[in-house]
């Protein structure tokens, strides 16, 4: 106790302000919590399977630990200001200036701020964790491990079809006509378990005329002899048109038409250990990229998809069964150690694999403990429901579940598909739920993210508190049921005139509170010694508490009379028209608290003249 007298003894002689808003006793105070939080970051996904998730970095809302956050910052504001409320030296009529009363203000502001800012704290910890648990490099390498052994897994027909093929660079020039429909019966195309395949030639013409509706006009050449489209691509100002030109005969460079690890031409993971923003990247639906030299798959990344399937075929030409059984076992061991559920063992998983002939597809891998075949044995027919299907082969019955995910209109593909369905799983969305919630966590500017919400909590708890400062406990009070019947009575005079008048009620709302706003701003400043203390000290803390709001609202008016001007200017043309919030962003949020800090120290003097006015 003589330590913290001594301290308080020293502060009230040389920094009373400091002294009174007991500054250093919050940072003491709130620097313990704050270590106390990263250790609860720090120790919170020590457990792999926490981290197998999406969107784990939102873990701590989600969680018990914002109520632990609230509850520590509530017992810390209510202390400290029944603390600080004790003494009031500006009521007491204390000789003050309009720096310290600023400085005052600016004590409230970093001791709320530092009060109700644990998340950055437990988020430190936890990117402590995961960058000292899982460091780059052994990322790095587990990545490329997984990504090796991916193809192999077997999860999905769809991407052993032939249309996924891009090695030779041949079917990268080529587009795989798919549809059944649009299928050309009297040239080559390619069967496999009903499906068709039909590789063409293309062309492309670039269009920048465009229709009224600003939509790119269709070639018209094409658009008369009813040429075959296969897909189009916009750049710029262009929009590509690929047509189908020419049948091509493949067989020569495909080592036949069924299902085959040969066709395999996807990544399962791309790291990108400076990329900071990507949620379920591999849930989005096969979609065609292309560019200038015809290279087209499922990966914007142009060429990716034709260096993996190169790098598989020269793999699987090798034909070396100890080379595949250490890539599947690597894969297996990264596995385990990220705790990843499966049963697939090194052996198991290389005997449903290796058919060195063509590398032909024979087995598959659920991809969820659930989703697996459920062997049976006596009154199978007896437990299904109408909806299920008994499928029988080598002497086993399997349980056919319902298709959730959309499958190709021939069911002759799926049938083989469900057939040929082991029992054996593997846990993949785990994985990529585990790898994306590990790069993020280590990526992410968790700061940028979040630091304007609490940086406007704090400032307008601080206002608050400071107008409490300023006037008196009853100001405060007629201050929020005036705001309250205010809005009240704003709502129903924009309402009335929406449904009398009903043109651009956005403008009239904004202009009428302008209006208003503007008036409460001036009348304590122009009539500071006119009328009732109780009516001006409302009007005043109205004032402090809603300046930032009323610049903002300045703001959004320039913003709207902008966008107005532009539609007007480009009527029925889809063109994005930027405006002044749109142009600075999140700047915005800086600015007005520069705003703000500057109207609050310039304020003071009006306080100070309040003050003197008699009561």
């Amino acid at each position: 106790m003589n330590f913290i007298n001594k301290i308080n003894n020293y502060l009230i002689q040389r920094y009373p302000t400091i002294w009174n808003t007991r500054i250093v006793w919050m940072l003491a105070i709130s620097l313990l919590v704050h270590i106390l939080f990263y250790f609860i970051g720090y120790l919170s996904h020590t457990n792999p399977l926490s981290l197998q998730t999406s969107r784990v970095v939102d873990d701590y809302f989600s969680s018990g630990v914002i109520m632990v956050h609230i509850i520590c910052s509530m017992l810390l504001l209510v202390g400290w200001l029944v603390y600080m409320f004790k003494n009031n030296g500006f009521k007491n009529f204390y000789p003050t200036s309009n720096f310290k009363l600023f400085g005052q203000f600016l004590c409230y502001l970093v001791i709320v701020f530092v009060s109700i800012t644990f998340y950055f704290s437990y988020m430190v910890g936890f990117k402590t964790y995961i960058n000292a648990t899982y460091p780059d490099q052994d990322f790095k390498e587990s990545v490329q491990k997984i990504n090796k052994a991916y193809p192999f897994l077997s999860l999905k027909y769809q991407d052993y079809e032939l249309d996924r093929k891009a090695y030779p660079k041949l079917f990268n020039d080529l587009y795989c006509e798919t549809k059944t429909d649009l299928i050309d019966y009297s040239q080559k195309y390619y069967n496999s378990h009903g499906n068709k395949y039909q590789f063409y030639t293309l062309y492309k013409v670039g269009v920048t005329e465009r229709d009224e509706y600003r939509k790119f006009k269709y070639p018209a050449k094409e658009l008369s002899n009813n040429t075959p489209l296969a897909y189009s691509n916009v750049k710029g100002d262009t929009c590509f048109y690929y047509f189908k030109k020419d049948v091509v005969d493949v067989s020569a460079y495909t080592k036949s038409a069924d299902l085959s690890y040969y066709n395999f031409s996807e990544e399962f993971y791309t790291l990108d250990l400076n990329q900071i923003d990507y949620y379920d990247r591999y849930n989005d639906s096969y979609t065609v990229y292309a560019d200038d030299q015809g290279y087209y798959g499922s990966d914007p990344n142009l060429g990716k998809s034709y260096a993996i399937n190169k790098e598989l075929t020269a793999l699987l030409d090798r034909k070396n069964p100890e080379e595949l059984k250490k890539i599947l076992s690597d894969f297996l061991e990264v596995s385990q150690k990220y705790q990843i559920k499966t049963n697939l063992t090194t052996d198991k998983w290389f005997k449903l694999i290796y058919h060195p002939e063509n590398f032909v597809v024979k087995h598959f891998i659920a991809d969820d403990v659930n989703k697996y075949p459920q062997v049976t044995t006596t009154g199978v027919a007896d437990t299904l429901s109408n909806n299920s299907e008994v499928v029988t082969t080598q002497n086993v019955t399997y349980y056919k579940e319902e298709v959730v995910e959309a499958v190709n209109e021939n069911t002759e593909m799926y049938r083989y598909y469900q057939q040929n369905l082991t029992q054996n799983y593997y846990e993949i969305r785990n994985l990529s739920d585990f790898l994306q919630s590990v790069e993020l966590v280590k990526n992410i500017d968790f700061v940028s993210r979040n630091i304007h919400i609490y940086i406007w909590i704090a400032f307008f708890l601080s206002t608050l508190i400071f107008s409490f400062r300023v006037t008196n406990l009853r100001s405060v009070i007629f201050t929020g049921l005036t705001t309250g019947v205010l809005s009240l009575v704003i709502g129903l005079i924009v309402l009335v005139y929406s449904m009398s008048f009903g043109a651009n009620p956005e403008f009239f709302a904004s202009y009428f509170i302008f209006i208003l706003g503007t008036i409460i701003l001036l009348i304590p400043i122009v009539f500071i010694n006119s009328g009732s203390k109780l009516f001006t000290s409302v009007l005043m803390n109205i004032s402090i508490n809603g300046f930032v709001l009323y610049v903002f609202l300045i703001l959004g008016i320039i913003s709207m009379h902008q966008k107005q001007a532009c539609y007007d200017k480009n009527y029925n043309y889809k063109i994005n028209c930027t405006t002044l919030l749109e142009y600075l962003d999140m700047n915005t949020s800086y600015l007005l608290l520069a705003v703000g800090l500057l109207f609050i120290f310039i304020y003071t003097a009006v306080i100070k003249k309040w003050r003197a006015v008699p009561e």
